[in-house]
């Protein structure tokens, strides 16, 4: 990690790489598992064990195409996904015998290499179909998608609202989590395979789904994210100087740091107050600290325990002099002149668990407190974005997620969904998983084989990995069949 009382006046990356020998040092770890469970926990099936094996001889780019079959954002997942929360490294065997393989840092570093040393070619695409698909929202679920799409032969086309394409990954990632450059260089590789992604349009607004099924695509994937904010009635809420996380985020990293420091958005003060307990609660306060060099806490209703957030990000927030206080939940926004200016606190104790299997916050009768605060940041969760579902009139379910099928099917013929818009907020990895399996029945459906349907996992996680590794050949350079 960097120094933490130097990076905490910049966006510079604070994650240190490793280096050449580290990474192979790191990668001859690896058992080579006959049953590679941290393949199983992938999302997107990356081929981990086939890219230990390659880096553990210095074979970089055998270990690039392994995984860039199924990962078309290396860089990106790298960094961002909490590979000890469910995921590879918590899956890994060698966890049980003291650490398990840094499967993070050893992926960052090929895709680094590739990046910064030795662009290797894309994986092979299959001859042209003649389909044509359009997506809607240029997301990781949208990207993941339109490459796998794209890669069967189909003509694919992104519709994105923003100015730039990433959601999420692009808007909502900090930089010095995920340098934007990182993100862009992947972006670039995606269209350069010859997906057209046009931005600054608002599907259901500067043209309907009506429209671009009847002019320009067979069909249509819906990929529009989580968007909404989680609405709260806490009295007050509506004071000057309270912000919404996501929005907050958005408008510092859309347009670049330097861009929003010319013109800042946010008053924020000095004395600021960031409720929630997820990542975007770290990413808030980290970022509000950078942007002010001020006094930033945390409030969280439940314990360090029970916080949703990553242990690593937790750390990194605590060097750099962000403060917390768990077992508090705001009860009243206090002000002066329409201005936030107090938070009234309710001290909370948990209870039985709730719905989610954590215990359930209580408030303490007699223990409210008062904090004095410059600005509030709100980071208690978002819902998937409605606007499309609404304009479609599509059908939709709990909190307002589109409904699909088993086979990702909306209730408009001939339009698809998948990723956060139909299932709510969660990592940028778990919505490429849900955007490929999606392009997988998208696939199916155009080319008229959808009784004969092909797991994602089978093909990648036995077929290839497994074929390739026992034989000793590199089989990724072949197109999906």
């Amino acid at each position: 990690m960097s120094n933490p009382q130097k990076r905490v006046s910049d966006f510079s990356e604070v994650q240190q790489p490793y280096t050449l020998e580290q990474a192979i040092e790191e990668a001859r770890r690896c058992l080579l598992c006959g049953t590679p469970v941290c393949i199983d926990a992938c999302p997107v099936q990356m081929d981990v064990r086939g890219m230990c094996e390659a880096v553990s001889r210095n074979d970089l780019p055998t270990a690039y195409r392994r995984i860039r079959e199924t990962n078309a954002l290396l860089g990106v997942t790298a960094r961002c996904c909490p590979q000890l929360q469910g995921l590879c490294e918590d899956a890994c065997v060698m966890r049980w015998a003291g650490e398990p393989i840094s499967i993070g840092m050893i992926q960052r570093f090929v895709a680094d290499w590739e990046q910064k040393t030795s662009p290797q070619p894309d994986p092979a695409c299959a001859n042209g179909t003649g389909k044509r698909v359009t997506i809607v929202g240029a997301g990781p679920a949208g990207l993941a998608a339109a490459e796998l799409l794209t890669r069967y032969g189909h003509s694919v086309k992104i519709y994105d609202e923003l100015p730039f394409p990433g959601g999420t990954a692009w808007y909502g990632i900090p930089d010095y989590h995920l340098p934007k450059d990182v993100l862009a260089y992947e972006i670039d590789r995606i269209k350069k395979m010859g997906i057209a992604i046009k931005s600054g349009v608002k599907v259901g607004k500067d043209i309907t789904l009506s429209q671009i099924l009847s002019d320009e695509a067979d069909c249509v994937l819906i990929t529009t994210g989580a968007w909404d904010p989680i609405k709260l009635d806490t009295p007050g809420i509506d004071l000057q100087g309270i912000y919404d996380a996501y929005s907050f985020l958005r408008s510092v990293f859309i347009n670049g740091v330097e861009n929003y420091l010319k013109n800042p958005e946010y008053d924020l003060g000095k004395k600021i107050v960031v409720i929630g307990g997820g990542d975007s609660a770290l990413d808030a306060a980290r970022t509000s600290k950078r942007l002010t060099q001020g006094d930033v806490t945390i409030f969280y209703r439940r314990t360090e325990n029970e916080m949703p957030s990553d242990p690593i990000m937790l750390q990194e927030a605590k060097d750099e002099g962000v403060q917390f206080k768990f077992l508090a939940d705001p009860k009243k926004y206090l002000g002066s002149n329409g201005r936030v200016s107090k938070v009234l606190m309710s001290t909370m104790q948990l209870g039985q668990p709730d719905e989610s299997g954590r215990r359930k916050p209580i408030p303490v009768e007699g223990k409210d407190f008062e904090v004095e605060c410059s600005s509030v940041i709100l980071a208690v969760g978002r819902g998937p974005n409605t606007f499309l579902s609404k304009q479609a009139a599509l059908k939709t379910g709990k909190k307002g997620a589109i409904d699909v099928d088993d086979r990702f099917r909306t209730s408009m013929s001939n339009v698809f969904a998948a990723g956060d818009v139909t299932t709510g907020e969660t990592l940028v990895v778990k919505a490429m998983g849900s955007g490929r399996e999606a392009a997988q029945r998208v696939h199916e459906y155009l080319m008229g084989i959808e009784d004969k349907h092909v797991s994602l996992y089978e093909r990648y996680f036995v077929q290839r990995s497994f074929e390739a590794m026992e034989s000793g050949s590199d089989k990724s350079s072949l197109p999906p069949p």
